[in-house]
């Protein structure tokens, strides 16, 4: 019996110590080996890890307005972003001005949000942290949106840390043929939790992976203003501002370094700089202007002066925001500032 008893007393000793070594071992994220990838037809796939750079080709100002100052020289994480930057192809490349981070803290990596997004047309082919995404008829097929899973999810990561908000709920994503309207190729519904993307089989995945970004853009702006806002926020903010956030993939896309130099090729290329008819020139002309703007308001005047701004917005008509009160000039006087600041 005491030598039953004593073998049971080691057992108990070293059932505690390697309990011990379990609790005090540090959990790492999860890689795509610790998750169920192509068990089913949903995919389970994680973001990438973060880690800190050390060189900017140009900081984007940060949208978080009272940063600590002890945080003020922390660098974002791009690793990820940095080797998709090295290794892609051109249509496919994140721009260098994401890779490195605005000068701000790093946000935290976000968690997976569990359950399921708002239910959607056609088949749910994948599923990440964040994102539910589903493919209609004659679209994309569903192998080409499974393999893209990943890539949306890492470009909503940079959407958030480049806006420095983060996405609260899962988002449902699908991918359809027909727009509602001739020319449309995005649809963000705020109030519903969901994004619609409108692409013929043989087109550009890389360029609808792009609006994508604007369109999750617009979640991460009724995240950070509230619906109310954002439902009346002017034109020239709300869309300009969604085209800001997707700045890592816009801009690259366009063959520009910052929003003042794609404003400065947009004017040499006889685009008028004309804020409130801007849409005269295309739609994706107008962003870019409007994107131009917002980034210049956001580096001359702050983000609590944006972060106003963008909240008196009277109605989606363009120019419906109250400049005059919360910056101090009319809005023909900013135009007149912005395209000077364009001119340097």
């Amino acid at each position: 019996m005491q030598r039953i008893c004593s073998r049971a007393f080691a057992l108990l000793i070293c059932a505690v110590m390697f309990a011990g070594l379990i609790g005090a071992r540090s959990l790492n994220s999860p890689t795509p080996r610790d998750l169920p990838v192509g068990a089913s037809a949903i995919s389970f796939l994680p973001a990438g890890s973060a880690q800190q750079l050390a060189t900017a080709t140009q900081a984007a100002p940060r949208a978080l307005a009272d940063l600590p100052s002890a945080q003020a020289a922390t660098l974002s994480p791009r690793d990820e972003l940095l080797a998709e930057l090295r290794a892609a192809q051109p249509d496919e490349r994140f721009h260098a001005l994401a890779v490195v981070a605005p000068v701000a803290a790093a946000l935290p990596v976000p968690a997976m949000i569990a359950g399921n997004g708002p239910a959607m047309r056609g088949q749910l082919v994948a599923q990440t942290q964040r994102l539910d995404l589903y493919v209609g008829k004659n679209t994309f097929t569903a192998d080409q949106i499974i393999d893209r899973a990943a890539k949306l999810e890492r470009v909503l990561r940079a959407a958030e840390d480049y806006f420095g908000t983060t996405l609260k709920r899962r988002v449902s994503i699908g991918f359809y043929r027909t727009p509602p309207k001739r020319g449309v190729r995005g649809m963000a519904y705020t109030g519903e939790g969901r994004v619609e993307l409108y692409y013929r089989p043989d087109e550009d995945i890389g360029r609808a992976t792009t609006v994508a970004m604007h369109e999750l853009g617009h979640h991460l702006e009724a995240q950070r203003y509230g619906e109310a806002a954002q439902r009346r926020a002017d034109t020239i903010l709300h869309e300009g501002l969604a085209t800001w956030i997707a700045s890592v993939r816009w801009l690259d896309q366009c063959g520009a370094t910052s929003w003042r130099q794609r404003g400065q090729q947009l004017r040499d290329s006889g685009i008028p700089l004309r804020l409130l008819t801007a849409e005269r020139s295309g739609p994706d002309n107008a962003y870019e202007l409007w994107a131009s703007f917002v980034d210049y308001l956001v580096r001359q005047y702050g983000w609590k002066k944006f972060n106003a701004l963008y909240a008196s917005g009277g109605g989606r008509a363009p120019g419906s925001s109250d400049y005059e009160h919360v910056l101090g000039k009319s809005l023909a006087e900013l135009s007149d500032d912005w395209r000077a600041w364009l001119g340097q």
